[in-house]
């Protein structure tokens, strides 16, 4: 055990040092030196745990990965609140909206997009049974739901960053569960006579 908190400990150094940089420079232009000092780390410990400055980053959403594994435990054991990992998603997500910023359109960017779609489309596999979702191919619907995410987190930091986490989510929810109404879903995919039904529940 006394190793396994030394582990812990020495990561979550790094992924401190590594956020504590990337709010005081471009990501592009901290080096792993940089870490080593902000982490007060040696150079061999580093590479023991990661490859790289990217892999210290895309690791570093293990803390989400840990949030949601907690979310969800907490939801089992009877926890107020039940199962709600989108709202934890939002609430995190504006609790780092700076870091965010920070990354957004560079390198690092892409680096935390694919770390971030790789945990949510994990945890989801973890909650769904094997087989089809409602009629669907299971890997499709988790696609869209990570999809659906990334669009309402995106419009959210461009274009309302004020808006509070639980409205973001409650965007995302509606998205999620209700769609589009069939008048603004019918341009796109046509007018066909069963669609338009199906989409408005006829």
């Amino acid at each position: 055990m006394a190793i396994d908190r030394r582990v812990v400990r020495t990561r979550t150094a790094l992924y401190d040092a590594l956020v504590a940089l990337i709010r005081a420079k471009d990501y592009e232009a901290i080096t792993v030196d940089d870490i080593l000092d902000e982490a007060n780390v040696g150079r061999s410990t580093f590479y023991a745990h990661f490859t790289s400055k990217d892999d210290l980053l895309q690791r570093s959403l293990e803390r989400l990965r840990d949030l949601l594994v907690g979310v969800r435990q907490g939801a089992l054991d009877g926890v107020e609140g039940g199962w709600d990992p989108a709202r934890a998603l939002f609430e995190h997500v504006g609790e780092y909206a700076d870091v965010q910023a920070a990354l957004a359109g560079g390198h690092g960017g892409a680096v935390l997009r694919e770390a971030v779609d790789k945990v949510l489309a994990d945890v989801l596999r973890q909650t769904m049974g094997a087989g089809p979702a409602g009629g669907l191919p299971r890997e499709l619907v988790i696609q869209h739901m990570v999809a659906t995410f990334n669009t309402t987190l995106r419009w959210w930091r461009e274009h309302r960053p004020a808006m509070a986490p639980a409205e973001a989510d409650a965007l995302f929810r509606q998205l999620l569960l209700r769609g589009l109404p069939a008048d603004v879903a019918t341009p796109f995919i046509g007018a066909d006579e069963r669609v338009v039904k199906s989409l408005s529940g006829a």
